[in-house]
């Protein structure tokens, strides 16, 4: 019991003692004192200038605590007067009793008003380098005698951390920026979660982010998991995006289009990072851009270096149309209003720091199916590549319907829309190579199949062949050039058809059914400017055709020719053949010079059944402006024609003009001019005659009177 007493009352006395030089420090010791000391010794270690504008506080009792404010911590040299770090508020404190059990229990670490300006200028040129360089020698750790260190927590709050990249003159910038933890405490779980605003060092925000989860470190630190994360954010988009606003303030530009922010979200039940081998553990995230759910695995290796990081995405069926409404884009208005009902998609992919590769794509839109390969060969020059397979599409499900106005209205209206601009930037940015290969297809409620279309573009220069289709019954064979570098883009083609519905592919390219049949065209033509219309109204180059067993519909020209005829006798107009009106042909051919626009034809030949027509004339392919002068042969009459008075048409040549445009025609005949010539031909005929008779008699006579 003595020793006790005497033990207590040496404790006592020690305490006793602890308290009075507690005291005495409180009472002799300033630390506002030594700001210039600790300012000086800053230097000597480190290089940099440190500045304490602000009081030092210190607090002994039950905490040894240091509050700080208003300090700035400078550059290394070469970076500037602008401070590495400036800090607000800032305290600390350590527990004093445990101390003398070996134990340091730090109190809650708090930062307020923390910004740091980060700035590289290169792989291993930076200003925080030497804050991570040691000059003492590496002493072993003494792992036996080491005290265990505790921290109740960590909060910092309402700062900033800029990262500049003078190399690459990009700026990063987190801001409200917010770090909270529970307690530090060796390797058991620690919360944590965090939150901050992103932008390119200014505002407009570009994104705002806030994230939680359960970090532990495991293995000495060597390896670290996280658990139960659950990330969320919303973005809004870069200023420097000329389609992208943000949702709390203007662009920057003003007047550039505004896109609704995004939300997006992240979970995943565990991340093992092993930190010494850079490795990433398989694992799952659930991912949600918007209305876009994305299921994820990865797993991945060298991290810190050249990572590696694979595994599979996809994207369960959902609506396509409901997908684009959540990224701010307008679904289109289709001929089919379940078009754009569903989406999926399915692949495996490989992230490496240079390349993104898809491998089994699989993607779903209605009922077509596309798969295949596709990926990014350079990230930094968005080199795209691709090898992808269509089974079916029905493109006419996604054309706009055509309204009652529209229908009704002529063909020649397209020549007064508004041009559209080429998308010229895009090509000259554009990076890509691959194929494209489509079974069936529709268009224009036409079958086609078979299509396979390579792709190359690269420096403005996009080339689209040689393709090939089995397209409307034939087959096509074509290459297509867009040179986007001139100051006028050109476009250059070279295009064969064999075998083809000749009216179906003047449906699709026209928008005209004036001329049905089966046949052969080739056409080699460029064309030059920045929009739709201006490469309409330049495009010159050569054309040649030959249709067999058609007919130009819209114009009966044998009905017209028998009209033409009856007025002129003053009779009444024939019947008209049941059924629209046409002109059946065996066979239609010609050739054709195009420049600016404009389709000069001096060899049309078109043989019919009791007709035959030469002639030339121009057709202008944006407004659909037809001119021509036809001289037809009726080189055989039909069994009725002699009832009907038509013998005075058998071997004739009526000239014929056509005029008007493609979707209104007027068909001339000048069956009168025809008339008058033939009478006259006839009167001199019967002239000459007459003369030669008349000779005759005069020859006899002389001859006679001469004789005797």
């Amino acid at each position: 019991m003595r020793a006790l007493k005497i033990t207590g009352i040496v404790v006592a006395a020690l305490v006793g003692l602890f308290v009075l030089g507690i005291a005495a420090i409180l009472l002799l010791v300033n630390p506002n004192d030594y700001r210039d000391d600790i300012a000086k010794l800053v230097f000597e270690k480190s290089g940099r200038h440190l500045e304490i504008h602000g009081k030092l506080g210190l607090k002994v009792f039950p905490w040894l605590a240091l509050d700080i404010h208003d300090v700035a911590l400078g550059n290394p040299p070469g970076y500037g007067n602008e401070p590495f770090l400036t800090v607000q508020n800032a305290s600390v404190g350590v527990k004093l009793f445990p101390l003398l059990r070996k134990q340091v229990q730090v109190s809650r670490v708090a930062v307020d008003g923390l910004a740091v300006t980060l700035v590289s200028r290169g792989e291993k040129d930076n200003n925080w380098k030497d804050l991570g360089e040691s000059k003492a020698p590496d002493q072993p750790a003494d792992t036996a005698s080491g005290a265990k260190t505790t921290i109740a927590g960590v909060a910092i709050s309402k700062s900033t951390l800029v990262y500049r990249d003078e190399e690459k003159k990009s700026v990063t910038r987190l801001s409200g920026l917010e770090v909270h933890t529970g307690a530090l405490s060796g390797g058991k779980p620690v919360d944590a979660d965090i939150k901050f605003d992103y932008d390119e060092g200014s505002a407009p925000a570009v994104a705002q982010l806030a994230a939680k989860a359960r970090v532990q470190m495991l293995d000495e630190g060597s390896r670290v998991e996280v658990k139960d994360l659950d990330a969320s954010g919303t973005w809004y988009g870069s200023p420097k995006d000329s389609t992208a606003g943000n949702g709390s303030a203007p662009a920057a530009g003003g007047d550039k289009a505004k896109v609704s922010p995004i939300t997006f979200s992240l979970r995943s039940p565990l991340l093992a990072i092993g930190l010494d081998a850079q490795t990433l553990a398989p694992a799952t995230l659930s991912i949600k851009l918007g209305d876009l759910p994305v299921q994820l695995t990865a797993k991945g290796e060298k991290l810190f270096g050249d990572y590696t990081v694979d595994g599979k995405i996809a994207i369960e069926r959902t609506s396509a149309r409901k997908l684009m409404q959540s990224f701010s884009i307008e679904p289109p208005v289709t001929s089919d209003p379940n078009a754009l009902s569903a989406f999926a998609l399915a692949s495996g992919y490989r992230l490496t720091k240079k390349q993104l590769q898809l491998a089994g794509l699989d993607v779903t839109l209605d009922d077509t199916h596309v798969r295949g390969t596709a990926g990014i060969d350079d990230l930094e020059a968005m080199a795209l590549r691709f090898d992808l397979a269509v089974d079916a599409i029905n493109l006419d499900r996604y054309t706009a319907p055509k309204s009652k106005q529209a229908a009704a209205a002529p063909v020649s209206a397209a020549a007064t829309k508004p041009p559209t601009d080429l998308p010229l930037d895009t090509i000259k940015g554009l990076d890509a190579r691959g194929q494209l290969r489509i079974d069936k297809a529709t268009v224009t409620n036409l079958p086609f199949s078979d299509i396979r279309v390579p792709l190359e573009a690269k420096d403005g220069r996009a080339h689209i062949g040689p393709t090939q289709a089995k397209l409307f019954g034939g087959t096509y064979n074509g290459d297509i050039v867009l040179d986007a570098r001139p100051a006028r883009a050109v476009l250059s083609m070279n295009e064969h058809v064999r075998s083809v519905d000749m009216g179906a592919l003047l449906k699709a390219g026209f928008d005209t059914t004036r001329v049905v049949g089966r046949g052969n065209a080739d056409a080699e033509l460029t064309a030059s400017g920045n929009t739709d219309a201006a490469m309409f109204k330049s495009l010159a180059g050569n054309i040649d055709f030959a249709i067999k067993d058609g007919a130009i519909t819209g114009v009966d020209l044998w009905y017209e020719i028998r009209r033409a005829m009856a007025l002129l006798k003053g009779q009444a107009a024939p019947d008209r053949a049941a059924g629209a009106p046409r002109t059946a042909f065996d066979a239609l051919s010609g050739s054709a010079v195009v420049n600016e626009g404009v389709l000069t034809n001096n060899d049309l030949d078109v043989d019919m059944t009791y007709l035959k027509a030469k002639g030339k004339g121009t057709l202008a392919l944006a407004s659909q402006a037809v001119d021509y002068r036809l001289i037809v042969e009726v080189y055989k009459l039909p069994a009725d024609a002699q009832p009907a008075g038509l013998s005075d048409l058998k071997a004739a040549e009526i000239p014929v003009t056509i005029t008007g445009t493609l979707a209104d025609l007027k068909v001339r005949p000048d069956v009168e001019g025809f008339l008058k010539a033939r009478l006259k031909k006839e009167v001199d005929q019967k002239v000459d005659e007459k003369k030669e008779e008349l000779k005759k008699k005069l020859g006899d006579k002389l001859r006679g009177i001469l004789s005797h």
